[in-house]
């Protein structure tokens, strides 16, 4: 199952992502599919000291248990309780993407460009990274405009 690809929608295309962010994605909906066939348990005495799961009819049932719905919605309309800046599984998978990609292209680039790219990420100036790399300021400008251009361009499908 290691070649199996992985897939989830966004903005309505089917989009391949790894098998970790797939199951990131798919956790929230298998977690609440569990819970509701969790809760349509009924556990009951097998009369030998340990329990089983009633197959009888539960509307008709002294033991159904009730009230122990354990949901966020319940929780809300109980309590009030409202969870804050829920997270979107969809934008942070588009966000892992994006910087999957922008690593990918960085990866790429030869060892002098990937160096000015590293340097300008750790906040050097232009004239820090002429100094460190044996170039002129301009040179490293024109290097960068050139580099960020190519980024961009890869990149355009993500932004």
């Amino acid at each position: 199952m290691e070649n199996q690809k992985h897939y989830i929608p966004i903005d309505g295309q089917q989009i391949t992502v790894t098998e970790e962010s797939y199951r990131a994605y798919k956790r929230p909906a298998w977690a609440e599919r569990k819970r509701k066939e969790r809760e349509k348990r009924c556990v009951i005495s097998n009369g030998k000291g340990g329990i089983k799961r009633c197959t009888g009819d539960c509307s008709k049932c002294e033991k159904q248990r009730t009230g122990s719905i354990l949901s966020l919605d319940s929780l809300t309309e109980e309590s009030g309780f409202e969870p804050s800046d829920p997270i979107d599984i969809a934008e942070l998978i588009a966000d892992k993407l994006l910087f999957e990609e922008l690593y990918a292209a960085l990866e790429e680039l030869d060892p002098d460009n990937r160096r000015i790219m590293e340097l300008f990420s750790i906040g050097k100036s232009e004239r820090e990274i002429a100094a460190e790399i044996g170039l002129s300021q301009k040179a490293v400008n024109k290097r960068k405009n050139k580099l960020f251009a190519q980024l961009r361009q890869r990149l355009k499908d993500f932004i």
